[in-house]
């Protein structure tokens, strides 16, 4: 990767923490405030713009009082063209996992003003309430696809470990998409007893019934959902299963026997498939015996998605709707080299998702509207 990318994408991370940081930093500002007499009371905010050094940031909500004399000590006036040099401090709290005396320390020598480290616990505080508000909320009781995997960043736990951060997106039947949470285990391997505890805390956080989840191969995941939800279907991830595939082949082989898998999993109808496999096994099965048992043993799981209409197949079939999900994630944070600690990481990807989240809510996946409006897709299942 060419440096200025490198930059531009720590600056596009620093941004949305600094606005996130600014307005913690001011809420608690006023707290402080409301403390001292003469008695006012809060009023709201006003939304403001502010030039940094790492570019302009918009929409930035400053807190208010009715008596009109407080001002965010935090924010230079509004006059001030000055850069706003809180990238480190920011850095502190989200990822370096600097103390609160040192982050106090240093908001004192950039900006001139004092937050005692009492004052920085209250904010570092409310973002753990706030992160874990978002991440205890209550969801809809049902979605039509629930998808679900792992993605792995590096953190330190006295050693350097890539540690998987568990992440789940839905469906409605509309086609509105709603990132559902995500969850961290401090293992260094994906573990289905990890997925059954996340389904336990998806029931008892309101959600009732799932038609379909899409995961990859990990071994129990199916049973992790089933367990939960008896009803639901579960559809193995077929891009995951060609990749392995092709993994176990020769080069020279990789095209030939991935157009036979075309014929499978692009088949209009079952027993289009089941012919295809037919044909694809009695090919390859002298010279691949491990691929063909693969298919053979998760065909029903691969096929889940042909029992439902072909404008929302290419939603099913893979777990590519998640799948970018997490590749923004890792953009957004391969700027962090290693997350000194799991709290570090836990905010970052918080801070992540909340950013995306308005994106994911605001638009709707094609077909799946005019399907349920014909009474084309049920989502009985429990």
């Amino acid at each position: 990767m060419q440096d200025r990318e490198i930059i531009e994408k720590l600056e596009d991370l620093i941004k949305e923490a600094i606005k996130s940081v600014i307005e913690r930093l001011a809420i608690e500002e006023r707290s402080l405030y409301l403390e001292e007499p003469p008695e006012t009371k809060g009023n709201g905010f006003y939304s403001r713009s502010l030039l940094t050094k790492y570019g302009p940031i918009e929409g930035l909500m400053v807190p208010r009082t009715r008596d009109g004399n407080f001002r965010a000590q935090i924010l230079p006036p509004p006059r001030r063209r000055a850069g706003l040099d809180l990238g480190e401090a920011v850095l502190a709290l989200y990822a370096s996992g600097a103390s609160t005396r040192a982050v106090s320390r240093f908001i004192e020598t950039i900006y001139g003003a004092y937050y005692s480290p009492a004052s920085i616990s209250r904010l570092t505080e409310v973002a753990e309430d706030q992160i874990e508000s978002w991440r205890k909320r209550r969801l809809s009781e049902e979605y039509f696809a629930l998808y679900l995997d792992a993605t792995f960043l590096p953190v330190r736990r006295g050693t350097v470990a890539r540690e998987p951060v568990y992440l789940a997106l839905g469906i409605r039947r509309d086609g509105t998409r709603e990132i559902v949470g995500f969850w961290t285990s401090g293992g260094e391997g994906e573990s289905a007893l990890v997925y059954q505890e996340i389904f336990n805390e998806l029931r008892e956080r309101g959600l009732k019934r799932i038609e379909v989840v899409i995961g990859d191969g990990l071994s129990g995941l199916k049973e992790a959902v089933l367990r939960v939800y008896p009803g639901a279907r579960f559809q193995r991830c077929v891009l995951h299963s060609l990749k392995y595939s092709l993994r176990k082949v020769r080069r020279s082989h990789r095209e030939a026997l991935a157009q036979d898998l075309r014929k499978i999993y692009r088949a209009g109808r079952r027993s289009e498939a089941l012919e295809a496999f037919r044909a694809f096994k009695a090919r390859w099965q002298g010279k691949y015996p491990e691929v063909v048992k693969h298919w053979e043993e998760n065909l029903e799981d691969l096929l889940v998605f042909l029992e439902y209409p072909e404008p929302i197949r290419n939603y099913i079939y893979t777990t590519n709707q998640l799948e970018r999900l997490i590749k923004e994630v890792k953009r957004r944070t391969k700027v962090i080299e290693v997350f000194c600690e799991p709290g570090a990481l836990y905010k970052v990807v918080y801070l992540v998702l909340r950013g995306l989240e308005e994106k994911y809510r605001s638009r709707k996946l094609r077909g799946f509207e005019d399907l349920m409006e014909e009474g084309l897709l049920s989502c009985g299942h429990s």
